[in-house]
C-alpha cells in the first residue's frame, strides 16, 4: 500500500533554468493528449516519487481514480507543482504521455509567473509559447482551459508594461466581450448552485429578522450580481408568515438602466399575483460611485420603515477605489519614471514599480483594525485626502440604522500584496469553479458546453485577469476571506448577526432537491457564518451583521 509523500509548495523564484523551445509545436489537445484534472495530477505526482502500485481489479482502479478526481481542488494548487519545472524539456509535445503533459503544464504556469514577476520578457514569452502549445480555451479538458485563461491574464500583465500597446489592444478587446458578460453571468447561475444558495440564506435571515415588522424596505446592492429570482422567493416566504404578509418596498442599485426596468416588470407582476402591497425603486449606478454620505437620500430610506441590506460579491470592490498605486503622474506611468531618472535593467525596472505601486496598495496583508475613518495610524492624512471608500460605505450603512446586512463574498484571498501569492491563491480558486463548471456542463444536455465556455471566460476569465494582470486602481477583484471581512466590519461598528441552523437546513434541502452533488452549505463553529463549498473547499462565504448595540424592539439602538 503507497503513502503519499508531502509536496513541496513552490517558491516562486526570478531566475530559473531556461526551457528548451520543444521540438513540435502542434497542439496536444489536437492529438489526444488528454490532461487530467488537478486530482489526477495529484495522483500523477505521487507516482512520479514512489513505486507504482500493485495491480488492481479493474473496477476498483477505476473508483480509486474517481475518488482522486473528486478531490481534485481541495489541496493549494501550488501543492501539484514539479519540483523541476522543466523535467520533460527536450521531449516533444507527441512523446509526452497525458500524465507527462499534466505535470508539464502545471510548471510552466508557475515557471512563467515566475519570470513574469521578475520583468523577464523573453524567458515569460518562451513560456507563454510553451503554454499554448498544451492549452486552448476551446479544448477538452478543463486542465487546459484553465491554463489557457491563466496564460492570458499573465499576457496582459506583460502588455501592461506598454501602456499604449495595451491600451489599445485591451481596450477595444474588452469593449467587444462587454454585450456577453451579462448573459455568461445567467448562465453561471443557471449552472451552479452558489448564488441560488446564497440568495436562499440571505432571505432566511431577512426573514428572521422582520418577524413582526409591518412596513419592510429591502436595499439590493449586489449590482452585476443582483436577480429577481432572490426576491420572488422572498415574497413566496413573506406569503407564508403567521404575523400577515408586510408592506414591502425594494430598492435596487444597478449600473443598467434595462437590467432595472425588467427587474421593475418582473416584481410588479410577481407581488400582485402574491397580492403584496408592494413598491420598486431603481437607482442607476454602481456602488463603488455612489456618494455614500448622500446615501439615506439616493436609497430613499424613510422612518418608520424596518431596513434589510442585501450585498453579494461587490464590497471587494470597493478596496480598489482606495488604490492609488496604478494613477499616472505627470502623464508617465511609475515605471516610464523610474526608466527616465535611472536607466536598468527591465527586470529591475519592474521590480521597482511593482514595489512602488504596492506601498500604496490597500491589500489584505495590510489591513489591521483600525478605523475605516482612520487609514492611518488612527489619524486623518494631511492635504485633505479623503477617508477610504468601504470605511465611508460602512459607516454610511451604519448610520442607517439596518436591522440585518447579509453580505455574500468569494471565500478567497486575491488581496495580497506579493504577485506570486496572489497567483498561487487565484490558480487554487479557479481550478475549483472551473471544476464545478465541468461536472454541471457534463451533466447537462444541449448548450450546456456553451454556455460553460462563456462563462470560463466573460466572468471568471475577466476575474482572473483583475487578480493577476492588474495592479492599482484597476485591480477590482480584490477577494477577501470572512475573517478578513469581519475586522473591516468591527471597525465600522457592526456587529455579527448569527445565522440559524434552520437556514443551513434550508440550503442543504435545496442541494438534495436538486441533485447537487459533491456541495455543501457548513456552517461554522460560532453560527456566525455559511460556507458554500465544492467537495469541502469554501468558495463562497455569507456573514450578516447590524449596528453594535441595536435593539430588535422599535428598531432603535442603545447608546
Amino acid at each position: 500500500m503507497r503513502t503519499k509523500m508531502a509536496l513541496r509548495v513552490p517558491q516562486m523564484r526570478p531566475a530559473l533554468e531556461r526551457p528548451e523551445v520543444p521540438q513540435e509545436t502542434s497542439s496536444p489537445h489536437r492529438k489526444g493528449v488528454e490532461p487530467r484534472s488537478w486530482g489526477g495530477i495529484a495522483s500523477i505526482m505521487f507516482q512520479q516519487q514512489q513505486p507504482p502500485p500493485q495491480p488492481q481489479p479493474q473496477p476498483q482502479r477505476q473508483q480509486q481514480q474517481e475518488d482522486v478526481m473528486s478531490s481534485a481542488t481541495s489541496s493549494p494548487a501550488s501543492t501539484l507543482y514539479s519540483p523541476t519545472p522543466y523535467a520533460f524539456a527536450g521531449t516533444s509535445v507527441q512523446e509526452l504521455s497525458s500524465d507527462q503533459c499534466s505535470v508539464r503544464l502545471i510548471s510552466l504556469l508557475y515557471q512563467c509567473a515566475s519570470e513574469v514577476a521578475a520583468g523577464e520578457f523573453d524567458r515569460a514569452n518562451l513560456c507563454l509559447e510553451h503554454i499554448m502549445q498544451l492549452a486552448s480555451l476551446d479544448a477538452p479538458h478543463t486542465l487546459q482551459r484553465l491554463a489557457a485563461v491563466f496564460a492570458d491574464a499573465l499576457a496582459c500583465k506583460l502588455l501592461k508594461l506598454l501602456p499604449g500597446l495595451s491600451r489599445a489592444l485591451l481596450s477595444s478587446s474588452s469593449s467587444d466581450d462587454a454585450h456577453l458578460v451579462p448573459a455568461a453571468r445567467r448562465h453561471m447561475f443557471d449552472m451552479l448552485p452558489f448564488l441560488k444558495l446564497a440568495y436562499l440564506t440571505t432571505n432566511h435571515a431577512i426573514l428572521e429578522a422582520m418577524e413582526g415588522e409591518r412596513f419592510v424596505h429591502v436595499v439590493d446592492l449586489s449590482g452585476p450580481a443582483a436577480n429577481p429570482a432572490q426576491w420572488i422567493a422572498l415574497f413566496h416566504a413573506f406569503r407564508g408568515r403567521r404575523d400577515g404578509t408586510p408592506n414591502l418596498r425594494i430598492t435596487a442599485v444597478h449600473e443598467s438602466k434595462e437590467f432595472l426596468a425588467g427587474m421593475s416588470a418582473v416584481l410588479v407582476r410577481e407581488a400582485e399575483a402574491f397580492d403584496i402591497p408592494f413598491q420598486f425603486n431603481a437607482v442607476e449606478a454602481r456602488l463603488e460611485d455612489m456618494d455614500f454620505d448622500a446615501l439615506r437620500h439616493n436609497l430613499r430610506v424613510r422612518s418608520g420603515e424596518a431596513l434589510a441590506v442585501s450585498v453579494a460579491l461587490q464590497l471587494h470592490r470597493l478596496l480598489a477605489a482606495d488604490d492609488t498605486g496604478g494613477k499616472r503622474q505627470g502623464g508617465l506611468t511609475p515605471l516610464q519614471i523610474i526608466a527616465r531618472s535611472s536607466p536598468s535593467s527591465f527586470g529591475e525596472l519592474l521590480e521597482r514599480e511593482l514595489n512602488t505601486r504596492l506601498q500604496l496598495s490597500p491589500d489584505a496583508s495590510a489591513f489591521s483594525s483600525m478605523s475605516p475613518q482612520s487609514p492611518i495610524g488612527g489619524h486623518f492624512p494631511a492635504g485633505g485626502q479623503q477617508r477610504p471608500k468601504i470605511g465611508s460605505f460602512l459607516s454610511a450603512v451604519k448610520a442607517l440604522s439596518p436591522k440585518i446586512m447579509v453580505v455574500t463574498e468569494q471565500e478567497a484571498n486575491h488581496n495580497g500584496a506579493a504577485f506570486h501569492e496572489r497567483f498561487d491563491e487565484a490558480l487554487n480558486y479557479y481550478a475549483s469553479l472551473f471544476d464545478c463548471l465541468e461536472r454541471a456542463a457534463a451533466a447537462q444536455r444541449g448548450s450546456a458546453a456553451a454556455e460553460r465556455a462563456r462563462v470560463e471566460r466573460s466572468v471568471l476569465g475577466e476575474e482572473i485577469r483583475s487578480i493577476v494582470a492588474c495592479e492599482g486602481g484597476e485591480r477590482k477583484e480584490r477577494h477577501e476571506r470572512a475573517r478578513q471581512w469581519a475586522g473591516r466590519m468591527e471597525a465600522a461598528g457592526m456587529e455579527r448577526v448569527g445565522l440559524s441552523y434552520s437556514g443551513a437546513m434550508e440550503a442543504r434541502k435545496l442541494l438534495q432537491r436538486s441533485g447537487w452533488g459533491g456541495y455543501e452549505v457548513r456552517h461554522d463553529a460560532e453560527g456566525h457564518c455559511f460556507f458554500l463549498c465544492w467537495h469541502k473547499k469554501p468558495l463562497y462565504a455569507v456573514t450578516a451583521w447590524r449596528p453594535a448595540g441595536y435593539h430588535h424592539s422599535g428598531g432603535a439602538r442603545s447608546r
